[in-house]
């Protein structure tokens, strides 16, 4: 998967850091203001989806939360696509014991 936000930076107002101790001085905040992702499949005849984008009408919208949600999504909807039947493993042996039992082997 290949992912990009845009965000709004805002400058952020601080006071003067300790000069005696290790600090940090943040002096920008990034808000999220749009996105893109994409699901890249090894082979585009297996699975192949369009980009998701979304850019937001308003500062209240919570573009990482929608990125997390729409992804969320498509993560369940491939699932399900290529969701197999798994094959028990039974051998003759196995079928044997099966049909010598009196009781069930996990009671």
């Amino acid at each position: 998967m290949y992912a990009d936000f845009e965000s709004f930076i805002k400058p952020i107002d601080t006071c003067q850091p300790d000069p005696k101790k290790s600090y940090t001085k943040p002096y920008q905040k990034h808000t999220p203001s749009s996105l893109c992702y994409y699901i890249k499949c090894f082979d585009d005849e297996v699975y192949r989806q369009e980009p998701v984008s979304f850019t937001t009408q308003n500062e209240n919208d919570d573009v990482a939360q929608i990125f997390v949600d729409r992804l969320e999504k498509d993560v369940k909807q491939i699932y399900r696509q290529f969701q197999l039947p798994k094959t028990m493993i039974f051998t003759g042996a196995d079928k044997k014991k099966y049909i010598k039992a009196t009781s069930c082997h996990i009671c």
